[in-house]
């Protein structure tokens, strides 16, 4: 529980977490995001693959709402709800075709999803433009020690 700390400290954040409607939680060992949306009481499990058994939610995905549930009191944010008790969806998106373009799609779904759908579509197609506008984004972030650096080194 000690390791929850810093991931739900609003000084951490710099806001309260509990004012938030949802929380996107990627887990790399089944390479999907788990949207806790406090909203409407559901999680949803936004996957490029079928989850374990197909396209049931894994006993594994439950026991992570029941630690988040518990981590969450535990630290007293968003202690009115239960999500251990809320509804498990896995809403169908774009499905990879590879073993590998899971972590640019999580992160798309990320940025995209709204609480209901995908606010702009995810295409295959595009995996590649948006590895390079990732690419682009982290090396000109203002928060990137090392920017200046680059900029200078290719006289930009």
């Amino acid at each position: 529980m000690d390791r929850c700390r810093m991931y739900l400290d609003a000084g951490v954040w710099g806001h309260d977490l509990g004012t938030c409607d949802m929380m996107f939680i990627p887990v790399c060992e089944t390479k999907h995001v788990h949207v806790v949306n406090f909203a409407v009481g559901r999680v949803e499990i936004l996957s490029s693959l079928p989850l374990r058994r197909g396209n049931n939610i894994s006993s594994a995905t439950r026991r992570l709402s029941v630690a988040i549930h518990k981590a969450l009191h535990a630290f007293r944010v968003h202690i009115d709800v239960d999500v251990s008790t809320f509804m498990h969806v896995q809403p169908h998106l774009v499905q990879q075709l590879n073993g590998f373009n899971c972590g640019i799609l999580t992160l798309k779904f990320m940025e995209f999803w709204n609480g209901a759908t995908l606010t702009t579509s995810v295409a295959e197609g595009k995996l590649n433009m948006y590895r390079l506008q990732l690419v682009v984004e982290l090396v000109l972030n203002e928060g990137n020690s090392f920017r200046d650096k680059i900029m200078a080194s290719y006289h930009l």
